[in-house]
């Protein structure tokens, strides 16, 4: 009896064994541990690209990259030491009376909490942002001159009409977009920037370290490469300004008369026209052509082989030289 018990019991642990092993199931050939993937990983979301501001060809946010600009005339003198360029998107610099400078100074990508010495309205602030639809800062002018910048349909304010925009009687770029008309639009690209690797010009391209500007009654302008940080460094008055390329515009000057409401005389750049210029961007160098027809049109800056030059993005400098002027890179 124990020995049938035993017997049994042994066919019965035999038979689950057997069982059970026909009933697992089988992996495939040169399978081993297989393991639920579960759900797939989220893909990485792209970074979106941000649009590049109108003037300085930056990446800029979007509410800014459509904003209008804002123009702050500014005088300087060898012993001034004006605020606020280093925001400026573009400065274009004319050589007024007395070794002083007309600097009309252009922003758009970034604002400046103060800009100065504010300076009286001049027909070449009138001709250059013409075509920029600008809200302009400035310090008043002669008769003749506030004539033309009402017949040039711009827009601006002084400091006796809101006294708001210019704190402690310098120009703050914010404010003046706050006093600005609703509805300004974007103003139009003025130079055509480089993308990474292109070459400034087609042709004609030089190394270069350093730009020199010798204007008649005044004292030479100097300006250095650093190549730390890629850029043009300048002495403007008692400050020295920062940008990534330097453009000289050769011009006629002509002598202007200005009747009220004082009588005087003052040099002006004819801005209109066309003539030689000389770039310099990064570690280059090219010589060019100018064109600008009028006042509602860009100027167009091109090389040699009549393509667009293209300097690195950034802050831009351009000086309206007389012909008497001597310009040379090195």
């Amino acid at each position: 009896m124990n020995r049938r018990r035993a017997l049994g019991s042994t066919l019965s642990v035999a038979l689950v064994a057997a069982f059970g092993a026909g009933c697992a199931e089988e992996q495939p050939p040169g399978a081993t541990n297989v393991v639920d993937p579960g759900s797939p990983a989220p893909r990485p979301t792209p970074t979106p690209s941000l649009p590049t501001a109108p003037l300085s060809g930056k990446p800029v946010a979007e509410e800014v990259a459509g904003r209008q600009a804002v123009v702050v005339p500014v005088r300087v003198t060898p012993g001034t030491s004006p605020v606020g360029l280093a925001e400026a998107d573009v400065v274009y610099q004319e050589f007024a009376e007395s070794e002083s400078l007309h600097l009309t100074a252009v922003y758009q990508s970034r604002d400046a909490a103060k800009v100065g010495p504010v300076a009286e309205i001049r027909p070449v602030d009138i001709r250059t942002v013409g075509v920029l639809h600008p809200f302009v800062g400035y310090a008043g002018g002669p008769t003749g001159f506030l004539n033309q910048f009402a017949a040039a349909e711009l827009k601006g304010v002084t400091p006796t009409q809101r006294e708001g925009a210019f704190p402690s009687g310098q120009a703050s770029t914010a404010a003046l977009r706050a006093a600005a008309p609703k509805g300004g639009a974007a103003p139009t690209p003025v130079l055509d920037h480089a993308t990474p690797g292109a070459p400034l010009a087609s042709q004609g391209v030089a190394p270069a370290g350093k730009l020199t500007i010798a204007a008649p009654g005044h004292p030479t302008q100097t300006w250095a490469y650093d190549a730390a940080s890629a850029s043009w460094r300048g002495r403007v008055g008692k400050v020295t300004v920062s940008v990534a390329s330097v453009v000289v515009l050769t011009m006629e000057y002509r002598t202007l008369t200005v009747r009220k409401p004082s009588p005087r005389s003052l040099p002006g750049a004819n801005v209109y026209g066309s003539g030689a210029a000389l770039v310099v961007s990064g570690p280059s160098s090219a010589k060019a052509q100018w064109s600008k027809p009028g006042q509602k049109l860009v100027c167009n800056v091109t090389d040699e082989g009549g393509f667009q030059v293209r300097p690195q993005p950034g802050p831009a400098w351009v000086i309206y030289a007389p012909k008497t002027a001597k310009v040379s890179v090195t």
